[in-house]
């Protein structure tokens, strides 16, 4: 039985690392090409920024990508327990969430926090709500709230 993993998309934009990595890869190039573009001519710094922003984005993006999707396909599914959320304004009504869960793996208490973006579960989500958390063994300390990440767009 193939078991179910979250898109590109689904991943990027609930994730708040993937996003900002995946962000990261442009982000140098387009206010270098902005700055060209305002000021007349290119400055070397924001060059050597851009060229060196890329391969780092690119890099943290793949290995943010390669641990949700390996999770999701490799892992196991386990109960868990929400026991805080913190909500976060990032602007014109918009917001992010750092939810705490912990969990049980191998006979271990383990707690995790992940950050993600507004999507109708994370606000619907409440302190001391059980929920089915998706963990590698390889991985023990990492798991992701399963429902989140497979939220349609």
């Amino acid at each position: 039985m193939q078991k179910i993993s979250p898109t590109f998309f689904q991943i990027i934009s609930t994730d708040y690392l993937a996003q900002n990595y995946f962000v990261m890869i442009f982000a140098g190039w387009v206010i270098y090409f902005i700055d060209a573009l305002f000021e007349g001519n290119f400055t070397f710094f924001l060059l050597i920024f851009a060229a060196i922003c890329t391969p780092i984005g690119l890099m943290a993006f793949f290995l943010r990508y390669r641990l949700i999707v390996s999770t999701f396909e490799n892992g196991i599914e386990i109960p868990g327990q929400v026991t805080e959320i913190h909500t976060l304004s990032t602007g014109k009504k918009r917001k992010d969430f750092i939810i705490h869960y912990q969990y049980h793996l191998n006979g271990h208490l383990f707690q995790y926090r992940n950050r993600v973006k507004q999507k109708s579960f994370a606000k619907a989500l409440r302190e001391g709500q059980q929920v089915t958390l998706l963990a590698h063994e390889k991985t023990p300390h990492i798991a992701f709230i399963k429902e989140m990440y497979l939220e349609a767009l």
